[in-house]
This record gives structure tokens, sequence and C-alpha cells, in this order.
């Protein structure tokens, strides 16, 4: 019988960021650089492994020790209105530095299915991130999105066999499950790989920045605030920028409702 289900939709898959690509009452015409081509590779992916021993291992470490000088770190918080911490919320530069590089393509991001629910809740990626969709769960799952930034369909299936799907576009992708409703989650793709969630007390930290001005944006899934209005310029040099504070009007997340039988 649950195989029958699979062809069903769930009620809010169509209506996936239909305020614009970002969700959170964001403009659809919210313009988001994105890198035009991968960067070419650094001296330290193409170092040279001298034969043998672990000279080479050391080699490569102090070359990505000197790739990283200077990097600084950009921290603060996300609050609402009256000042509480807001959590799950995603902090990100989508305005590097003019000419700025940006760190080539290949990168990989997991979003779990463990006790019904997808883990993480929000799972922010750089654009071009292939993730993966295991399923933990002894139940099949059948994952899929109708979101305009990516439409895609993993059918009924176990364990870890599903192939990645890629990210390729800038925007929010609800994710959702056609076998089990309240099933959702977030997929967040942002035009660069300098971005952070979030914790308990709202704060949050972006790593690795090498010096320049970056305009930096918050969201939130529920937010009611649009995201071009979150925008903070931000000049880091080689130590770390003066926290920022993000101010976020965000709507209650909804409670999950209890499965309708014992076997869901």
């Amino acid at each position: 019988m649950a195989v029958s289900r699979a062809t069903k939709r769930i009620p809010g898959g169509r209506r996936a960021v239909a305020a614009g690509a970002w969700g959170g009452g964001c403009p659809s015409n919210s313009a988001v650089p994105v890198a035009s081509s991968p960067v070419p590779a650094t001296p330290a992916a193409t170092a040279r492994r001298p034969p043998g021993g672990t000279g080479g291992a050391a080699l490569l470490a102090v070359v990505l020790a000197a790739s990283l000088a200077g990097a600084a770190e950009i921290t603060g918080r996300v609050v609402d209105p009256q000042g509480a911490a807001v959590r799950e919320a995603v902090v990100f530069v989508d305005q590097p530095p003019a000419g700025a590089p940006l760190p080539a393509d290949g990168r990989t991001a997991v979003m779990d299915q463990v006790n019904k629910e997808f883990v993480p809740h929000v799972l922010p990626v750089a654009v071009g991130t292939e993730v993966t969709f295991p399923n933990h769960d002894q139940i099949h799952h059948h994952v899929y999105s109708l979101s305009r930034t990516k439409t895609f369909e993993i059918p009924l299936y176990k364990g870890e066999t599903a192939s990645p799907v890629r990210f390729d576009q800038v925007g929010a992708v609800k994710v959702g499950c056609n076998i089990h409703d309240w099933m959702e989650g977030v997929i967040l793709v942002v035009p660069t790989p300098y971005f952070a969630t979030t914790d308990e007390q709202g704060a949050f930290t972006l790593r690795g920045m090498p010096p320049g001005t970056y305009g930096v944006v918050a969201w939130h899934e529920g937010a009611k605030t649009p995201i071009d209005s979150t925008r903070q310029t931000v000049t880091v040099g080689d130590a770390t920028a003066a926290p920022l504070t993000f101010t976020l009007d965000v709507a209650e997340r909804k409670a999950r409702p209890q499965a309708r039988r014992s076997y869901e």
C-alpha cells in the first residue's frame, strides 16, 4: 500500500519558496552574484609529493598554512525584534570582494533522514554542491522537491543507495517526503562558501575570510524580513572584524503532527 501513495504530493510542496527564490518574503528578482567559473588550483593543490616518507605531507601542510595566512573571521548574532536569539538562521556572504578567488567545485554535503525527520532541518550549501540523502530509518522514504530553484525526486528507497543531487542555482529548496507529509527540510543554496548556521544563542562565525570588503546577509525559513534588507557591508583585514548583529522578524515554526498510524 505504501507504494501506491508515492504518487501523492504533500500539500505544501507546490507552495515551496513561492515568495521568491530565497523564501522568507524575499522578492523574486533579488540579484545574487554567482562565481562564473571554478578557481584554478592553488599551489597547495598541485604540490608534487616527494617519493617515500612523510616529507610530502609536511610540505603540503606548510603550503596550506601559508595560503591561509591573513584569513580572518566574521562573528555575530541573529536576534528577533525583542532581542531573543534566533536559531537555525543562515548568515552568508552574498557579495565577495571584486576579483576574490573562490574555492573550486567538488563540495559535498549530507541531509540525513532519522526518526522520520530531515537532519539537519536547514542545510546551507555553496552553489555546485552535491547533496546525498541517506535514509537511516527502517522504512522507505520518497524524497522530492518542487521548488523552482531545484526540482528533483528520489523514489521509494532505504539505506544509502540514492544518488547525490547537485544544487547548481542559488535559492531556497524545500524538501519533502511523499510518504510522510510532516517531513520537511530546507536546503539553502548560497553563492559563496562563506556561510554559517546560528546556534541556540543565535551566534555564528564565518571563517577563513581573505582580507577584503564583503556583503553579508541573514536568512531564516520563517523570516518576514526580506533578505536584501539585512545586508551589511564588512571590511576584514588580518584580524577578526567587529561582531555583527542581524535582526529578523521570524514566524514560529509549526510543531510536527503525530503520525496517524503506528507504522508510519
